[in-house]
């Protein structure tokens, strides 16, 4: 009798997980908390904005302007890499100098 219940048990299960239905990547993508952040040189017009995914991948960053700070919005902890070998980590809502001021190249955050 016990080997009946846990094979009916089993069978209930894998009968569940056959009907639940398969997230399509697209909207799992659109769901995803973004990070924003902004990249700011050394004058006030010098700077440019960048959402970034939060699921710990490493984004590419394009963009030759020479960085000082880096605002972050909140929501993630995020690390940017420089191409002269920085490494700046933003953590929640915060702007923290990048030393030396440099190009950045990439970077991951994860959602808070």
């Amino acid at each position: 009798m016990k080997a009946f219940t846990i094979s009916a048990l089993v069978a209930i299960l894998a009968a569940f997980a056959q009907a639940a239905p398969t997230p399509d990547p697209a909207q799992v993508d659109a769901r995803q908390f973004r990070a924003q952040l902004t990249f700011e040189g050394a004058t006030p017009d010098a700077f440019y904005n960048l959402s970034v995914p939060t699921d710990g991948s490493v984004f590419t960053i394009n963009n030759p302007l020479i960085i000082s700070h880096i605002k972050s919005e909140g929501g993630a902890t995020c690390t940017i890499s420089g191409t002269e070998g920085s490494s700046t980590t933003l953590v929640g809502a915060t702007t923290v100098d990048v030393g030396p001021p440099q190009p950045q190249a990439s970077g991951s955050c994860l959602a808070l």
